[in-house]
């Protein structure tokens, strides 16, 4: 963590309790796997994954995240996964989401603006841009056969990420992320924003996601969406092992 954070540090001591993988190395073969995650643009996923084995360092890390300006400087200082060639911005705990590269998608947010009166709101893909992905095709010609067109619509993903409405979709971040564990909280408020900004007469529903579809229900009924209709497309998720 403080290599991440980049603060010098000395003296180590052992910790007071067993700490699993991390009480059977000594000091030397730590830095050695810290010198190799950086190599490798890993550094914030092994601080991540280290700071689950201990809550002091969870909070630590939670304080430390949000507490950093969303500055140019900080974005791009946390942007390891921009020189990665492949995925490597992973949201696989709440400790993920403090990252000043995953906050700052709520400055996009703020700039971004609707486009039409009405929207849909769709599940992320593997692939990206999500307009490129085989799921978002299927997903399209279902709306077609519901009778919209799509050129007036505003297209949004909801997504671990975030609210990502279609300027979005080529930021660095939303190109680099894979997510194993929603903050559907964080979800919750940014959809707030969006829609209670947007004012839509009608957002139609393509999600399969029950959480995220909650989310939708709660903004309804908070009155930032005036109607919300939903449009049922094949399911998309599938697990494969050999």
């Amino acid at each position: 963590m403080l290599e991440w954070f980049g603060i010098p540090w000395q003296n180590t001591v052992l910790p007071t309790h067993y700490v699993p993988i991390i009480s059977d190395l000594g000091e030397d073969e730590v830095v050695k796997i810290v010198k190799t995650a950086r190599k490798e643009r890993s550094l914030r996923t092994l601080v991540e994954t280290v700071s689950h084995l201990d809550p002091i360092l969870s909070d630590c890390l939670y304080i430390v995240d949000n507490s950093l300006p969303l500055s140019p400087s900080q974005i791009a200082k946390d942007a390891e996964y921009e020189r990665s060639p492949s995925k490597r911005l992973l949201l696989n705990g709440w400790q993920s989401y403090g990252r000043v590269g995953v906050r700052s998608i709520e400055l996009e947010l703020e700039r971004a603006e609707p486009k039409h009166s009405q929207a849909v709101v769709l599940p992320c893909s593997l692939r990206r841009p999500y307009d490129k992905s085989r799921t978002h095709r299927k997903i399209y010609l279902a709306i077609e056969k519901y009778g919209l067109r799509l050129n007036q619509l505003d297209k949004i993903v909801i997504t671990s990420l975030g609210v990502l409405p279609e300027q979005l979709w080529a930021l660095p971040q939303v190109l680099a992320y894979d997510a194993g564990v929603p903050d559907v909280y964080r979800v919750l408020r940014l959809a707030r924003k969006w829609f209670g900004r947007a004012g839509y007469e009608v957002v139609f529903d393509c999600l399969q996601f029950e959480p995220y579809r909650d989310v939708l229900r709660i903004i309804q009924s908070e009155g930032s969406i005036c109607q919300l209709e939903r449009i049922k497309i094949p399911a998309q998720r599938h697990f494969y092992m050999k």
